[in-house]
C-alpha cells in the first residue's frame, strides 16, 4: 500500500557527525507484493492487460523480489507467468523462489553466463515459442526497469518530497540500492521535475558503475523519446558506487551477515542480502570516511527483500 511511511532510523543520529538517517519504507508496499518493484509493475501490468496479454515473461536471480512480485500479480490477474532465473536449480526451495512456485509460475533456469550474455534474447525466444502455441506474451524487462516502469519511481519521488516537506525535513541525500537502474532513473526524473536540489547516491548491487551509468542514461533517453519529456542530464548527477557488492550479486560474506544482524538487533529493521544490506554498508562507509558532510539529512530507500534472508540462514545464524 502507498504512500509508504518515512521513519527516523533507530541508529540515527550518528555519533559525532550528527548525520540523521530516515528510512523510506518501500518494504511495506504489501506482503507478497512487498518491495520497490510493485511501484513499477503497477503501470506495466495495466499495459499488459490493456494489450490483452495472457502470459507475463520476466527474469531475475533465483531469489528475485521482482520475479516474486510479477508471479503474484499474474496470479491475481489470471495471467500465466514464466520466469527465467539466473542460477542452478536447487533441491531446497526457499524464500522468493518458494512463493514463485506457490503462485504457479513456470520457471526456467539458466547459467550466469547465459543470463549476462543475452537475457533479453532468451526472453524473446521464449515469447516466440509460446506465441506459436496461440499465446499472447508480454515481456517485462529485468527489475521492471523500462520507460513505462520509471513512472513508479517518478511518483515515489514526488510522494517522498511531499512527506519530507510536511515533516519539515530538508533532505541532502537520497541513497538507494541499484540492481537494474529503474529506481534510480525514476528518482532522477522526479528530482528534475520538482527542481529538487538533492543528491541521489546509488549503491550497485551487482554490475559495475560503468554498466549502470550507461543503463540509466539509456532508460532516461528512452523515457524522453517515449513521453516527450526533455531529460536534463549530466554525468556528474548520476552517482553510482560499485565498491560494496561484496562477493557478488545476491551473495554475502560474514561482513554483510554481521551487518544485517547488527541492524536487526539494534534498530529492529531487516535488510536484505541482495540489495539493502550492501547499500547501507556503503552509506555507513561514506559517513565514516566523511564523504557525507556532518549534520546532513539522508533518506535511505528501503526497497524490501525480507524473504531473501531465508536462503542465507546458515551464514546469518553464525553472525
Amino acid at each position: 500500500m502507498t504512500p509508504t511511511p518515512i521513519e527516523a532510523f533507530g541508529l540515527s543520529p550518528m555519533p559525532k557527525s550528527g548525520i540523521e538517517i530516515f528510512l523510506k519504507r518501500d518494504d511495506l508496499t504489501g506482503s507478497e507484493l512487498s518491495g520497490n518493484k510493485i511501484r513499477k509493475l503497477e503501470f506495466i501490468l495495466y499495459d499488459a492487460i490493456t494489450n490483452k496479454a495472457d502470459t507475463l515473461i520476466t527474469c531475475g536471480g533465483i531469489n528475485s523480489n521482482h520475479c516474486r512480485a510479477s508471479a503474484a500479480l499474474a496470479a491475481r490477474a489470471g495471467l500465466g507467468c514464466h520466469l527465467i532465473l539466473k542460477g542452478e536449480k536447487s533441491a531446497i526451495v526457499d524464500g522468493n523462489l518458494l512463493l514463485d512456485k506457490l503462485f504457479g509460475a513456470n520457471i526456467s533456469y539458466v547459467s550466469e553466463h547465459e543470463y549476462e550474455q543475452d537475457i533479453d534474447g532468451l526472453m524473446a525466444a521464449y515469447a516466440n515459442k509460446i506465441r506459436r502455441r496461440g499465446k499472447k506474451p508480454y515481456i517485462i524487462p529485468e527489475g521492471a526497469s523500462s520507460p513505462l516502469g520509471l513512472w513508479g519511481y517518478i511518483l515515489e519521488g514526488i510522494e517522498l518530497k511531499r512527506q519530507l516537506d510536511k515533516a519539515g525535513i530538508k533532505a541532502d541525500y537520497i541513497v538507494c540500492a541499484v540492481g537494474s537502474g529503474g529506481t534510480y532513473a525514476g528518482l532522477h526524473l522526479a528530482r528534475q521535475y520538482l527542481k529538487w536540489p538533492v543528491k541521489i547516491l546509488g549503491m550497485a548491487a551487482g554490475r559495475n558503475t560503468e554498466y549502470f551509468i550507461e543503463k540509466i542514461h539509456s532508460l532516461l533517453f528512452s523515457f524522453e523519446d517515449k513521453y516527450d519529456f526533455p531529460v536534463n542530464l549530466n554525468e556528474q548527477q548520476i552517482l553510482i558506487d560499485d565498491n560494496y557488492i561484496g562477493p557478488g550479486y545476491a551473495k554475502i560474506s560474514q561482513k554483510e551477515a554481521s551487518f544485517i544482524k547488527g541492524v536487526a538487533t539494534n534498530a529492529g529493521v531487516i535488510l536484505d542480502p541482495s540489495y539493502t544490506a550492501k547499500a547501507m554498508i556503503g552509506l555507513f562507509d561514506y559517513m565514516i570516511k566523511g564523504k557525507i558532510p556532518a549534520k546532513s539529512k539522508v533518506v535511505f530507500i528501503h526497497t524490501g527483500g525480507l524473504l531473501s534472508v531465508f536462503p542465507h540462514r546458515k551464514i546469518l545464524i553464525k553472525a
